[in-house]
């Protein structure tokens, strides 16, 4: 018969012993953790810009349609408050030359920037529409507390050599909780009223 011929041992080649096994398989899964983390980081902060991109787009295109129509206002308002909100009126005429009353209101505290519109000859009775959310004002005054200081400033005609008035607005867009978190944009916008009339021959007579 012949003999078969067995393969030389190698020293050392004995194999993988329990421990070991069980060592590399804890070492993995620290790796996997680890790696797993980095891929969540970044898909997480990938999602928070994408997220923040469109909540930007949206928040010009809302202040783009704002501007169309404070451009046809014949008068706007001195800003006023209550104790929660804050508030400017303007006055434009629609299609059929009806004039019609707009009144922009933010939260003090930030929140939603809401617009309401209304025929001027009746009393305010429609409900106001959200323009955009996740808003606080972005002026600073010692005197009040933080993002609690009126967003709305009137520029009168007369002010500055303009025969128009101007709505300021100065807001700071916060997407997420709060406005540590990414998405965080500030607008100073000035919206003009090219068709600013007389403010002795056109009173301004929306409701405050």
């Amino acid at each position: 018969m012949r003999r078969r011929a067995r393969r030389p041992r190698i020293p050392g080649d004995a194999g993988y012993s329990l421990t070991e096994v069980l060592v590399s398989m804890g070492l993995m899964s620290i790796v996997m953790a680890i790696a797993s983390t980095g891929f969540y980081s970044m898909y997480h902060l990938s999602d928070a810009a994408e997220t923040a991109a469109l909540a930007q787009a949206e928040l010009q295109a809302a202040f783009n349609k704002l501007d169309r129509e404070v451009r046809y206002a014949a008068r706007v308002s001195d800003p006023y408050f209550d104790s929660s909100t804050w508030y400017i009126d303007y006055v434009f005429p629609d299609d059929t030359g009806v004039n019609q009353c707009v009144q922009l209101s933010l939260p003090r505290a930030g929140g939603t920037l809401k617009h309401r519109q209304w025929d001027q000859r009746l009393s305010p009775s429609a409900a106001a529409t959200a323009v955009a959310n996740n808003l606080i004002s972005a002026r600073t005054d010692a005197s009040v507390p933080p993002k609690m200081t009126n967003p709305f400033v009137l520029k009168a005609s007369g002010d500055g050599g303009s025969v128009m008035d101007r709505l300021n607005l100065k807001v700071r867009s916060v997407v997420g909780q709060d406005e540590t978190k990414q998405g965080v944009r500030e607008y100073d916008l000035e919206f003009t009223a090219l068709n600013t009339l007389s403010r002795a021959k056109y009173p301004l007579t929306c409701t405050k």
